[in-house]
């Protein structure tokens, strides 16, 4: 049973005295002969083996159960919904698409893109912090409906994690709501996920931090090769 469940009895309880009542028996009014007495029981802990709440835990766990029922918060758009690419890219991009606006997982892409004029340049992009901004329609975000529907290809920018311009031999570095961009002795460039402190490092030949994400290479004719490093977390926001 999840815990939004667990707390549906909540709804029967107008006020945090009232949740508190639902743990005093009339063996507690007949002896005591004191609800105030009762209630500062219950709250030490003394009515119940399970976990009582604090007045503010009260008021979280009632709105969430309220949210699941009646939801208020507008659900972000899935971009590659209606996408009918077979771009392998493409394809791996949309699969992760809503275990990362959910933040089950979160993946960090490394991609390279060659301008017309020759010259290159790679980043490596916060995919959730990425489709939250243009879900916002932030400035100067990443137009990720265009992508899916192959208007426009993705592209590093120099507002990502990393971004490399390989003809000025220029490097921006951006920490995100996400991740914090860390610079190791050792082990060179790092993200640490800012909810479960977990670091992800982008040299695959170091072993401290492989058990923090997976890693995977695909390849497309568009795109070129790709990695995808998947983190699953373990602590939100």
């Amino acid at each position: 049973m999840s815990a939004v469940q667990q707390d549906m009895f909540l709804l029967d309880c107008p006020t945090y005295e009232d949740y508190l009542d639902t743990f005093i028996t009339c063996k507690d009014i007949h002896f005591l002969r004191n609800i105030r007495f009762c209630r500062m029981l219950v709250e030490l802990g003394y009515r119940s083996a399970s976990e009582i709440y604090t007045p503010e835990q009260y008021e979280k766990r009632k709105a969430a159960v309220q949210e699941s029922l009646w939801p208020t918060k507008k659900s972000a758009m899935l971009f590659s919904e209606n996408m009918t690419s077979d771009d392998p890219v493409l394809l791996e991009l949309a699969r992760r698409e809503e275990p990362n606006t959910q933040k089950i997982i979160s993946t960090i892409i490394f991609i390279k893109h060659r301008f017309k004029s020759g010259f290159e340049a790679s980043g490596y992009i916060d995919f959730e912090h990425s489709l939250r901004q243009a879900n916002l329609m932030a400035e100067n975000c990443t137009d990720w409906l265009g992508i899916f529907q192959e208007r426009i290809q993705l592209r590093p920018k120099p507002t990502d994690l990393s971004f490399y311009d390989w003809h000025k031999g220029t490097v921006n570095y951006n920490h995100s709501e996400n991740y914090a961009v860390l610079h190791d002795v050792e082990n060179g460039l790092l993200f640490m996920h800012r909810g479960d402190h977990k670091k992800i490092c982008v040299d695959v030949s170091r072993e401290m931090y492989t058990n923090n994400c997976t890693r995977e290479m695909h390849f497309s004719d568009k795109y070129g090769h790709v990695i995808f490093y998947d983190h699953v977390i373990r602590k939100k926001i």
